[in-house]
């Protein structure tokens, strides 16, 4: 059973970064009409320096709205990031080792050499609530199109607690966000 907890998000900022490979996406979320502050798709995020001081909430977890997380908490925005489907987190590096590598090797071996020096480099990110998808990042970008995560230092952020992870949204009603969340 879920039950949800509530965030009041008293500034006026929404960035929403989703939509796969830059498609621009605005989801569907329950009030989103009645916040009364600035909602903006990250198509169309100009500068971090608005914000600093703000209170935002990023709506979207892929390179988009991992970037736009961790440039808006370095300029002093207190950011807050919901991350709802499992990702991999990567470096650009082992994003390039991938490429070389799948070559040569078959596709589910470079996952699983890069899964375990992703566990090395960035450590058990669960705990965060970051998961990993069941299928490695080359087989999903093979097979599904979506990309690995690579970070510029978002990860650093979050376990800093500096960036903030949020669930799904259940609802907004004015400044008040509403967060699903398990119960455990």
């Amino acid at each position: 059973m879920a039950k949800s907890t509530i965030v009041r998000f008293t500034e006026k900022f929404l960035v929403v970064a989703s939509g796969e490979n830059s498609a621009e996406n605005i989801p569907m979320i329950p009030g989103l009409q009645s916040f009364p502050g600035d909602v903006i798709h990250s198509s169309s995020y100009k500068s971090e320096k608005s914000y600093s001081g703000m209170n935002v909430l990023v709506v979207g977890s892929g390179n988009s709205g991992m970037e736009f997380a961790y440039d808006l908490a370095a300029h002093g925005a207190n950011t807050s990031i919901i991350i709802r489907s499992p990702i991999h987190v990567m470096t650009k590096e082992l994003i390039r080792l991938g490429m070389t590598l799948a070559r040569r090797l078959p596709l589910n071996l470079v996952d699983n050499l890069l899964v375990m020096a992703a566990n090395l480099i960035f450590g058990d990110l669960s705990r965060y609530h970051i998961r990993r998808p069941k299928m490695g990042p080359m087989i999903l970008k093979s097979e599904t199109g979506r990309s690995a995560v690579i970070d510029v230092g978002t990860v650093g952020l979050i376990k800093k607690g500096i960036i903030k992870i949020q669930g799904s949204i259940s609802k907004i009603m004015s400044y008040i966000v509403e967060f699903w969340c398990s119960k455990k």
